[in-house]
């Protein structure tokens, strides 16, 4: 269990309040150890503390959910064009020093490994299309990669998260055009096809709640760019038993339109198109629908 008296020793010290606490450090000191979830708020103590802070996190576990990195970005050299010739010292924090680093994005990875070489766990490895391999059950989630990263697209995320989208890229947002055939178009498509809530609108990207996410993938299916992330392999399949009804509540939910049959006879699922999601389940009032396939797990370097 955290205590603030182990949080204290590793603030600044300065209680200058940007952190939003009345109490200063020792405020801050307390609501971290009550379960404050936004380990950066000091801004002082920039991203080392906030590395410092997620690791005495992972190390105590205190019942918060564990956590894991992933990159936000896809922008490997096969689908995002360089500006110019990099020949300087081969990091990520020097590269960035000249006009932004490289590459077209400048929100985009800079593929130099400044993550990997920080990793003190060994999982994160660099990739053949440039770009680091995040081995999720590898990780410990205790943040050096995030505070290594000078672009940012290091983020933490809940372990038990399937879907992600891997693009930070607010180039829309600034009236540009888009620089990566992998990046987010801004159409708003995962939005509105969202059953849960869970996406919205963060400027010109789309956010997704963690907590109301239910990884069902009908986003990952819907992206017209393929930004989104799935570590799940291979979905499982709706089968339609002999209790329905032919009321058809299933296909009115049925993102794929996968769903076959009259009103008022049994409903059949096409082969193959069927992506898992789940809705028809939740919504059969007779419980006619087993999904079957068990759910597997990868590592998000399979993409």
């Amino acid at each position: 269990m955290i205590t603030f008296a182990d949080i204290l020793p590793l603030l600044p010290g300065l209680d200058c309040g940007l952190c939003r606490s009345q109490r200063g450090c020792r405020g801050y000191a307390e609501r971290v150890a009550a379960g404050e979830t936004d380990l950066g708020r000091c801004l002082p103590g920039g991203d080392t503390l906030r590395a410092k802070l997620t690791e005495l996190v992972a190390e105590r576990g205190d019942g918060r959910p564990p956590v894991a990195a992933v990159l936000a970005c896809q922008g490997s050299a096969r689908v995002q064009q360089d500006r110019f010739g990099y020949r300087g010292v081969a990091t990520c924090r020097a590269a960035i020093e000249v006009s932004g680093g490289p590459g077209l994005c400048r929100y985009g990875c800079l593929r130099f490994g400044d993550c990997a070489a920080a990793c003190p766990f060994g999982a994160i490895t660099m990739g053949p299309d440039g770009l680091p391999r995040i081995d999720f059950a590898a990780c410990t989630g205790c943040g050096r990669c995030v505070a290594a990263c000078p672009k940012d697209i290091i983020k933490l995320v809940p372990k038990s998260q399937q879907v992600f989208l891997a693009c930070l890229c607010q180039a829309r947002a600034e009236g540009l055009d888009g620089t990566c055939s992998r990046g987010c178009t801004s159409c708003g498509t995962c939005v509105e096809s969202c059953p849960y809530g869970a996406i919205s609108w963060d400027r010109a990207l789309p956010r997704i709640d963690h907590s109301r996410c239910r990884s069902c993938s009908i986003c990952v299916y819907k992206c017209p760019s393929k930004t989104f992330l799935d570590r799940i392999p291979v979905r499982p399949t709706a089968f339609i038993g002999l209790q329905c009804t032919g009321c058809e509540q299933c296909k009115s939910v049925c993102p794929t339109d996968c769903i076959m049959g009259r009103k008022n006879e049994h409903h059949k699922v096409v082969r193959g198109q069927c992506i898992g999601c789940g809705q028809c389940f939740e919504v059969c009032p007779f419980k006619a629908i087993t999904m079957l396939g068990a759910l597997g797990h990868v590592d998000l370097s399979s993409y």
